[in-house]
């Protein structure tokens, strides 16, 4: 399979996700193989595509797969032309026996995987070499595309491919861009938040993911998440939804569905500077003031057990001093000698 270096994470890691999309498999191995897929381009370096930190045990580990099966669906990335080995992995002990020295000979060596994107053999001049650019982000290819020539299979359209599933998973079923309740630290996870983003909200589809991510970079900066996003457009900090006063009373409006493109990145600005402070700086999320306000009531609760438990323990311990024995003694012997009386049928007090 003829594979060409791609453009960049972003770009990879949706064209990934499409094609396994496409897999005619089962659910779960559809599933480890995207698994799979984001934990190399999520750790791949922006600027050369390529990891050199991912040992097979490094993958299990965060994929929670055995090594069998992480060698399974990296031969089936492999041989379709999503991954390139640059150099394979060397462990510590074959190291050793080959002759090295020093501390590196104890330390296993990561196997170096690029990310390419398959190109048609029978579309593809091999004639031509690219002159490379050092630093550059998206590198050219080994090879480029010609023209398709007459005849040449077409790749299948995704629902028409997921339609032809025999199993019962939806034809068009799709993970999300980015998870809604992750907050995005890098550039490429940034702007497949911003993705999700106006995926979630179709308002938000007349802007680029790129400005979605400037729009937002603040705030994820401070820790928010997509949740928290999508509620800060709907909402004030105070929980009322957004509007305006009318007659002295508060009405609330709709979104952005009217708004042109050309006003709608202010217009999302605006909102969310209703969550900054009068400095300017990103008030904590609405997940973070749950979970602030949740840690507060499992401080305080804590805090009213160990006051129960330190009260009880007091008066144990006074109840087990002499005096509260002897006390605890003398309002026995008076309770036996009540028992013992009896009231006659004059009023009179009588011993049995």
């Amino acid at each position: 399979m003829q594979a060409t270096l791609a453009g960049s994470q972003a770009a990879w890691l949706r064209a990934v996700d499409e094609w396994i999309n496409d897999l005619d498999m089962r659910s779960d191995g559809r599933e480890n193989r995207r698994k799979l897929a984001r934990v190399i381009g999520f750790n791949a370096d922006w600027k050369t595509l390529t990891t050199n930190t991912l040992t097979w045990a490094t993958i299990s580990e965060r994929t929670d797969m055995s090594r069998a099966t992480v060698a399974r669906h990296l031969l089936a990335l492999h041989e379709a032309g999503w991954i390139g080995r640059v150099a394979a992995g060397r462990s510590a002990a074959a190291k050793q026996a080959a002759g090295w020295k020093g501390d590196d000979a104890f330390i296993n060596d990561a196997p170096v995987y690029a990310l390419t994107q398959p190109v048609d053999d029978a579309a593809v001049d091999i004639n031509e070499t690219p002159p490379t650019v050092s630093g550059y982000k998206e590198f050219p290819a080994r090879a480029h595309e010609a023209e398709t020539p007459p005849g040449a299979a077409t790749r299948p359209y995704p629902s028409k491919a997921a339609d032809g599933r025999p199993n019962a998973v939806p034809a068009h079923r799709k993970l999300p861009a980015w998870p809604g309740h992750v907050t995005p630290t890098s550039k490429d996870e940034k702007i497949l938040a911003g993705r999700e983003w106006a995926h979630l909200v179709p308002a938000l589809r007349k802007l680029s993911d790129e400005h979605l991510r400037f729009l937002a970079k603040d705030f994820f900066t401070a820790g928010w998440t997509l949740r928290d996003l999508i509620v800060a457009l709907d909402n004030l900090p105070d929980g009322r939804a957004h509007g305006q006063f009318v007659d002295g009373q508060w009405v609330p409006y709709s979104g952005a569905d009217g708004i042109p493109a050309a006003r709608l990145g202010h217009w999302v600005s605006w909102r969310l500077n209703a969550w900054r402070d009068s400095t300017g700086n990103v008030c904590e999320s609405p997940t973070q003031r749950r979970t602030r306000r949740s840690n507060r009531a499992k401080v305080e609760r804590a805090a009213r057990l160990r006051a129960t438990e330190e009260r009880q323990k007091s008066i144990r311990e006074a109840m087990a001093t002499d005096e509260a024995k002897v006390a605890r003694q003398a309002c026995l012997t008076q309770m036996k000698n009540r028992s013992r009386l009896r009231i006659g049928r004059k009023g009179f007090l009588l011993k049995p």
